[in-house]
């Protein structure tokens, strides 16, 4: 297992409409990025910022129960990514002294990770796999333009069998229509394997989204 500390949560980047928890390697430059809800990203932010809710929220509350009755987490792993699922387990240590591990999504264990400040790994496989060597920017926007910088361009002659007012279809060399068609089922399988982890992290608004994007782009 490998080190790892919260880097941010970053609600603008490209890949999701929703925020991601970046961990980072402790001891290295490698970046996991891990798609949350909006909830779990405000408890982790929170958290990571030593800031206090108005009410306890619920990761808040467990941590009052579980220091109750003598029980803490000591550790939480990202221990697999399967299918663009991120898999997490709790290592929870009760009043006996006793270890519990504990299945859990990485958002709900970094959550309570935080509150109980223990110390969070991922594994070497997942950091193989998945694991950036710098966090992913937000593309910058794009400057609005300065009023018409290109000149007029003249109607084109009417093409037979184009109706008027409407151009013709562009020529597309057949090198760049496999290039296009592969672009396209790539694009298909990133937005099914984001479908995929959607609805693993629960964050349903989301995957109503991609199924969308998904049923838009087959009819296509």
């Amino acid at each position: 297992m490998v080190l790892m500390e919260i880097n941010g949560v970053f609600s603008n980047n490209t890949q999701s409409s929703y925020p991601q928890v970046v961990l980072k390697e402790a001891e290295g430059d490698a970046y996991l990025h891990i798609v949350i809800g909006r909830f779990e990203a405000a408890a982790i932010s929170m958290a990571h910022g030593k800031q206090q809710p108005a009410r306890p929220i619920s990761y808040d509350l467990a941590h009052q129960i579980l220091g109750g009755v003598d029980a803490r987490v000591v550790r939480v792993e990202i221990t697999d990514l399967h299918e663009s699922t991120y898999y997490a387990e709790v290592y929870l240590i009760d009043d006996e002294g006793r270890t519990h591990v504990l299945d859990a999504r990485p958002s709900d264990a970094i959550a309570l990770a935080l509150r109980f400040d223990a110390p969070i790994y991922a594994a070497a496989e997942v950091l193989e796999e998945a694991g950036h060597l710098r966090p992913e920017e937000a593309p910058s926007p794009l400057a609005a333009p300065q009023g018409d910088t290109n000149p007029p361009v003249e109607q084109a002659e009417p093409v037979a069998g184009v109706p008027p007012h409407e151009e013709p279809p562009p020529v597309v060399a057949p090198q760049e229509k496999h290039a296009v068609v592969t672009a396209a089922v790539d694009q298909l399988e990133q937005l099914k394997r984001r479908l995929r982890q959607a609805i693993a992290e629960e964050v349903y608004e989301e995957a109503a989204r991609l199924r969308d994007e998904i049923s838009r782009l087959e009819e296509e």
